[in-house]
């Protein structure tokens, strides 16, 4: 379909990652589809709308991505304002607590790990909390072992950012978030199993 390589075209121009230039197209061919409107161009805003609230979404982050691709196919292809659009609203994400592994078992599973090159790496990525891309993608340049940090370019979003070893993980904030689940509180948690 012309107009899908139009939208990624200008989604390109925009400087959306590869990872979300395919989501958002695959995610207006669906619309097209579902719609079966012959001409795209005539797609009304209140189609549109109507789609995002009636959906059947699998999950939060599908539905914002779906919102994210149909209010920047409005824009871009259509020319529309964001008046009708701006009506939807986003749904709130989920605030779930984070999966906590033992450390114990971790060093565990480490140290049966005779490769010298893929314990460095799984080292790396649970001491400090890394995404695959981010790891495989680590330069030794990249890190500064005189002040403890790493550096790691190109990161989730197309974003820079400096790793350092504040108990594991890349923010001061997201240790907050793990200092409240202590050991303690843990302990006392009955597995239903």
């Amino acid at each position: 379909m012309v107009i899908l390589k139009i939208y990624e075209i200008k989604l390109r121009n925009k400087n959306y990652s590869d990872n979300t230039i395919e989501i958002y197209c695959s995610y207006l061919n669906s619309f097209l589809k579902l719609i079966d409107i012959k001409d795209p161009y005539q797609v009304r805003t209140l189609e549109i709308s109507d789609f995002l609230e009636n959906f059947n979404y699998t999950s939060i982050a599908q539905q914002n991505q779906y919102i994210g691709a149909l209010k920047l196919f409005a824009k871009l292809i259509l020319n529309k304002k964001n008046i009708h659009l701006s009506k939807i609203k986003r749904p709130r994400g989920e605030r779930k607590l984070p999966r906590v592994i033992d450390t114990r078992l971790i060093k565990e599973q480490l140290s049966k790990i005779d490769n010298l090159k893929h314990k460095a790496i799984l080292t790396l990525t649970y001491s400090v909390g890394l995404r695959v891309s981010e790891v495989v993608n680590i330069k030794i340049e990249d890190i500064d072992s005189t002040r403890m940090i790493i550096y790691i370019n190109n990161a989730k979003g197309r974003k820079d950012r400096i790793v350092q070893k504040i108990a594991g993980h890349s923010s001061s904030k997201t240790t907050e978030i793990y200092t409240h689940i202590s050991n303690e509180i843990l302990n006392k948690v009955e597995l239903p199993i």
